[in-house]
């Protein structure tokens, strides 16, 4: 699908905001924008099978995206990334050109803008801005999973979640989006933390009795930043004492 002019004016807003596209001039935009297409996808549907991510590389217009890994045999569900607008969602794919095996699935009603791979590899080589933009992003992408093993490895439940809620107060500082987990479930919070929903439910309860978080509406919003950053640094400290008093 070819972008109209309202759909081109929402992209080029996107992609000039976009950390895939930083330090790209409005002509060099204008030139990619003229070879992207626009797919869309509704809300809970699966976005692209592994076998597709080294065919195509999207950029999210609208909505978000999750990239979920899943246990064959307990079915538990681990968020590798929340994706929002601006974010390319197969990265990996398109510099290694191996099939990503990872679940891609819309939280909202998604819009999205592709190229063929082979047409992302062409505008590397051309544009170098391009790909020093990409080379940033990726870094940034290896930093999060990395702080995610830390995370799922040294933390318990709370800390965590306690993470999870600092990192999203005021949106993503990395790729300037808005507040992503503000509206989520109990159960995709869950997914981004490597647990499950009732203790999920438990510890959002606690934070709100403490009167550090409101849930009202659906809506979860930072009441107190100060105590919520007391309590991760807290939590850092006793899991530093714990360590030194057993360290093997």
């Amino acid at each position: 699908m070819t972008l109209d002019p309202a759909t081109l004016a929402e992209a080029t807003r996107v992609l000039h905001d976009s950390p895939l596209f930083h330090g790209i001039d409005k002509q060099t935009l204008r030139e990619i924008l003229a070879k992207l297409h626009l797919k869309c996808w509704p809300r809970h549907s699966h976005v692209m099978e592994p076998s597709d991510t080294i065919r195509h590389f999207y950029v999210l217009l609208e909505g978000r995206i999750k990239v979920t890994r899943r246990h064959p045999e307990t079915g538990r569900e681990l968020t590798l990334f929340l994706l929002g607008p601006g974010n390319g969602f197969n990265v990996i794919s398109l510099l290694d050109g191996r099939a990503h095996d990872v679940d891609t699935i819309a939280l909202d009603d998604v819009k999205a803008l592709s190229a063929p791979v082979e047409r992302w590899h062409q505008w590397l080589e051309q544009y170098p801005p391009l790909r020093r933009a990409l080379r940033e992003f990726v870094g940034y992408r290896i930093k999060q999973l990395s702080e995610l093993a830390s995370e799922l490895a040294l933390d318990d439940t709370m800390g965590r979640l306690v993470h999870l809620l600092l990192r999203h107060f005021n949106g993503d500082r990395h790729t300037g989006h808005p507040n992503l987990i503000r509206d989520l479930s109990q159960e995709e919070l869950a997914h981004m933390i490597g647990s499950v929903r009732p203790v999920v439910a438990r510890l959002l309860g606690e934070l709100k009795r403490e009167g550090i978080i409101d849930t009202t509406g659906g809506q979860l919003h930072v009441l107190d930043l100060q105590r919520l950053l007391e309590k991760a640094e807290k939590r850092m400290n006793d899991a530093n004492s714990q360590s030194r008093e057993n360290p093997g």
